[in-house]
């Protein structure tokens, strides 16, 4: 069935490339053509799986004696011949047969080495709940955007981008399945403790997507209320921000150890709950099936993200000014623009939500004389992730930014990010966002978030003032607003 000789010839040649002192070029194109010979073997082996178990099946429906199901033998063959246990051996018959039985295209495109084990895994999931009618047609939209690009650098879709671009085309085309999907997965909701070792517990949970996002936001500003000194991780952090909600406590114990601790300055700052952002058009508020975006989270049906909407702070997303600013950090209508057509973090395959990320000039920020360079304008900024914020200006990756995002490896190699977010699908991003509204779950009251903006506005005149007062006479008028601090790198 197979040449088994391939596996010999990849191994010599792999070997061989490695002891020769191979280019680091080669070496990458090297792993590519076995990750794509990985992904033909797989599928070769799904089928098989697939053959063995319809001929269980068979001899089963034919031998009425037996006791055991088909599914229940052919686990006990693939698990001794695999050396795997019985839910590992269950999931690949499931695969197996899903790619028999309704995911032609995709197993093709598997068997061309177009598509790895993983991302045919999450299509699978992503698909699982569509009807036998539908499933041709959600396939087919669905590769056109997942499989790489002709275009020169272009990348497919892998983790949340995937599973975004596949909740979108099933939201379009089943609306009412998908919104009775999410009711009984409402419905089935529960949050359970588990022990652990160590002394530790587990715990696992399933709650509505916009509380999820406003856990972890939330989980996020407790984590930053202690003082910079705090020698824990971020992570051990947001673990003790856990107790800290249990407790009813509004921060985190800083454990500095420090006489002058900072804690009680950053406190105030934190006291309030964490706004979720939902993006959709104006269409899909007034009853259109169009799905929405949920920051943090991925798409969600139109009907979901109309009942979010209907107890939250409902705001217009404007387009940025055309006039080009003067300031470092972007205002709030063009940090509000540019994460909306970001949708996360724009590096290659991240998943990091927008309102977690970083603003990045592509040219940089001129410091000095801010009219020289660098402006502070959507064509100049991009969302990066902290991880990624830092590994761009390391050296190592170049970005380029005319006529989209490109991103050049150590080796050379070029790759072309693929947006995500509500406008991943469209063709002209720009053009489409000004249909779009911003909705972000309230966690204030009118009266406070008014009296919010009456302290902010306060706080900026005085701020210009003491700039005024006490700038040199020759001082450019724009440094009167020099408050706005630059990113540390």
């Amino acid at each position: 069935m197979f040449d088994t000789g391939v596996f010999d010839r990849g191994v010599r040649e792999t070997v061989r490339c490695l002891v020769d002192g191979e280019s680091d070029v080669g070496l990458v194109e090297l792993m590519t053509d076995l990750h794509r010979s990985e992904s033909v073997v797989a599928e070769r082996k799904l089928a098989v799986i697939a053959e063995l178990f319809v001929r269980r099946t068979a001899e089963v429906e034919s031998d009425g004696a037996w006791t055991s199901t088909a599914h229940e033998v052919v686990e006990a063959e693939i698990g001794a011949a695999l050396t795997m246990g019985r839910a590992a051996a269950g999931r690949l018959i499931g695969l197996g047969m899903s790619l028999r039985t309704r995911l032609h295209a995709t197993r093709e495109a598997m068997a061309r080495g177009d598509l790895d084990m993983y991302r045919v895994r999450l299509i699978e999931d992503a698909t699982a709940n569509v009807s036998d009618g539908q499933i041709g047609e959600v396939e087919h939209q669905l590769l056109e955007q997942v499989l790489v690009p002709l275009r020169s650098g272009g990348t497919g879709l892998t983790g949340r981008r995937l599973t975004n671009a596949a909740n979108r085309i099933i939201a379009r085309l089943d609306p009412a399945g998908v919104q009775a999907k999410r009711e009984k997965a409402q419905a089935d909701r529960f949050v359970g403790v588990g022990a652990a070792e160590d002394g530790m517990c587990r715990i696992l949970g399933s709650i509505p997507a916009a509380q999820g996002r406003a856990f972890d936001a939330r989980l996020r500003e407790l984590a930053n209320t202690v003082c910079p000194n705090d020698l824990r991780t971020y992570e051990q952090r947001r673990a003790d921000g856990l107790s800290a909600l249990i407790d009813g406590v509004g921060f985190v114990h800083c454990e500095c150890g420090r006489v002058d601790c900072g804690q009680d300055s950053r406190i105030a700052t934190t006291a309030r709950k964490p706004l979720v952002h939902l993006i959709m058009l104006d269409s899909t508020l007034a009853g259109d099936d169009e799905p929405a975006y949920l920051d943090g989270y991925g798409i969600v049906d139109a009907a979901h993200a109309r009942e979010i909407a209907a107890v939250a702070e409902v705001e217009p997303v404007r387009a940025p000014s055309s006039v080009v600013p003067t300031m470092y950090r972007p205002g709030t209508v063009l940090d509000t623009w540019m994460r909306v057509l970001a949708g996360g973090c724009e590096w290659l395959h991240c998943d990091v939500a927008a309102w977690n990320t970083d603003l990045d000039h592509h040219r940089p920020f001129d410091h000095s004389d801010p009219a020289a360079g660098g402006p502070t304008v959507a064509g100049n900024m991009t969302a990066y992730c902290r991880n990624h914020h830092r590994l761009k200006h390391s050296g190592h990756w170049r970005v380029t930014a005319g006529g989209g995002i490109e991103l050049v490896a150590p080796t050379g190699h070029r790759y072309r990010p693929r947006p995500s977010g509500l406008l991943g699908a469209g063709s002209d991003p720009a053009a489409a966002a000004s249909g779009h509204a911003k909705t972000a779950a309230r966690r204030r009251t009118r009266a406070q978030n008014t009296a919010a903006r009456i302290r902010a506005e306060r706080r900026r005149r005085q701020a210009h003032l003491d700039a005024v007062r006490h700038r040199s006479p020759g001082a450019r008028a724009s440094e009167a607003y020099a408050t706005d601090e630059p990113a540390p790198f």
